[in-house]
Order: C-alpha cells, then structure tokens, then sequence
C-alpha cells in the first residue's frame, strides 16, 4: 500500500505526497532513500543463508528490487530519472533487499519454532535438572540469597516454557485444535468479520493465533487454565495452592528485586527450591500425561 506521507532522513516532520511531487531533487532523493532503508535491509542483516540450498532462504519475503519497490511507491510523483539514480546507487550498493523487520515478524517466527518442539516435557526435565545441579553448588554467604531467589524464579520460569511450548506445537501443529482454539478464545469469539472478508481472515488466521500466543502470560494460570481446558481437554489439578503462592513470589524477585511490597526481602532457602521443585514436575507430569492421550480426530 502506497503510503500517504513520508519522512526526511532527519525525521523531523511529516511530508505529504502532494508537497514532495513539488520539492526540490534533492529533498526528492532523501525521502526516498529514507522510505526504502526504513522498508528494505541488506539480507545479510538477519536472513538465512544456506549455501546448499543456493543462498539466502526468503523467510520474510523477497528478494526486492530497488527500481521496483521505488517505481512501485513513487512513480508520478518523483521523476523517473530521479528514481532510476537511486535505484541505481542502492543496487550497487545491494542487489537484491530483504524487507526490514516488524513485530509480528519475531513474534511469528518465535512461535513458528516453538511449534516445532515435539520434546517439551524432555526440554523441562533437562531445565530442573540443570536447576538441581546448580543448587548443589556453594557459593558466598554474601551471594547466596540472591543465588537461591534466582534459582526459585527460574523453576517457574520451566514451567512456564513448558506450558507455552506444549500449547503451541500442540495446536499450530494439529489442524482441528487450531480450530477449536479459535472458537474458544475469547479474543477471537468476539470479533465479528464481515461477509466480503471472510476468506482474508480465514487465510490469516493462523499468523493472528501465532501472534496472539506469543504474548500470553504463561506463567498466569488464571488465563492459561481455560485454554488447555477448552482447547486441549486438559483439566489442571485442583491443588495448586503453592504453585499459584510461587508465582507470586516469583513475581517479586523478578519486578521487585527480591522485595516484597513492604520493602522485606525475601528469603529462600534451599528446601523451599526442592519443595517448589516437586510441586512443578507434580503439576507437569500430570499435563505431559494428558497431553499423551490426546488423538487427532
């Protein structure tokens, strides 16, 4: 989509496609090479490359054309001998441009891999042990507060990669509980698409879902608790009193430095890790167990 305003390389103020078509060649040239170094990047920046398959793997799109991507935006604005100079210089500068990067890209690609994870609950014994191990380990009276805090945050920080990674690849990868998921969550019950809009969001309704479950909260068992239950068929226990006690301590070594919200530090002593420890690989297995008798429909 042809943009209705651009931008200097300064970035100071806005100009409209009306004021450029009259601007002087050199205000011309700067605000289309401020437009496409905002929209293009060299490949190299963060495309894939695979010599065996030829070069780079396009996963975002492209590979772009400068004269194209600028003939495409300013043609009839901008003369074409203006832009033909500019294309030319960027291409020996760059042959062929990658587009530069948006939220929705990261956040695509992160759950895209997540997807693809068949070993979670091997991924969350290999983080408690790890954990273990580390609290096997001696260290300075004067550390060993901090130390124990970080290890307790981080057992539910296991679980809560557990219960994303699990989610994810259980439903990006299984077609009927895609569906299902979209028909439970809230966020996509609601919303009302009109009839000549249909196939457009059905096409895109697995980058909106991809979107979606990378910014849940996993760690909030208030939220994720219907999901596997609506989505999944997976009740959590009913006992989880000191797993829900330990998010919210986590909370405060993670947002308060330790502290509680009356400024006493927390302390954590090695048996409450190993007690937390249980109580999560309790609560995992009973998930991991579930999960294994799930069957495509």
């Amino acid at each position: 989509m042809v943009a209705s305003e651009y931008f200097r390389s300064d970035f100071e103020r806005p100009i409209s496609r009306e004021m450029l078509s009259s601007a002087d060649s050199e205000t011309q040239l700067d605000v289309m090479e401020a437009w496409f170094r905002q929209n293009f990047e060299d490949p190299a920046n963060r495309t894939p490359y695979e010599s065996a398959e030829g070069g780079y793997i396009w996963i975002w799109g492209g590979p772009y054309d400068a004269r194209d991507q600028l003939q495409n935006e300013f043609d009839g604005i901008v003369p074409e001998n203006l832009i033909g100079q500019l294309a030319e210089e960027l291409s020996t500068e760059c042959w062929e441009w990658a587009p530069t990067p948006s939220a929705d890209d990261f956040d695509s690609f992160l759950v895209h891999n997540i997807s693809q994870i068949t070993e979670y609950y091997h991924h969350f014994l290999w983080s408690i042990i790890d954990i273990t191990q580390l609290l096997r380990m001696e260290v300075d009276d004067d550390v060993s507060s901090c130390f124990l805090r970080l290890l307790y945050a981080n057992v539910i920080t296991a679980l809560e990669t557990y219960l994303s990674d699990a989610f994810i690849s259980s439903v990006l990868n299984r077609k009927e509980l895609l569906r299902r998921y979209v028909e439970c969550a809230p966020l996509f019950r609601n919303q009302k698409v009109c009839l000549s809009e249909v196939y457009t969001a059905y096409e895109s309704i697995e980058q909106r879902v991809s979107s979606h479950l990378a910014e849940v909260a996993w760690h909030n068992l208030d939220r994720v608790k219907p999901m596997y239950r609506d989505t999944l068929g997976i009740e959590f226990p009913s006992d989880l009193g000191e797993v829900y006690r330990a998010i919210l301590i986590r909370h405060d070594i993670v947002h308060r430095n330790g502290k509680t919200k009356s400024g006493d530090d927390i302390q954590i002593l090695p048996e409450d890790v190993k007690k937390l420890i249980d109580e999560i690989e309790r609560f995992v297995k009973h998930i991991d167990a579930n999960l294994s008798k799930l069957t495509p429909e």
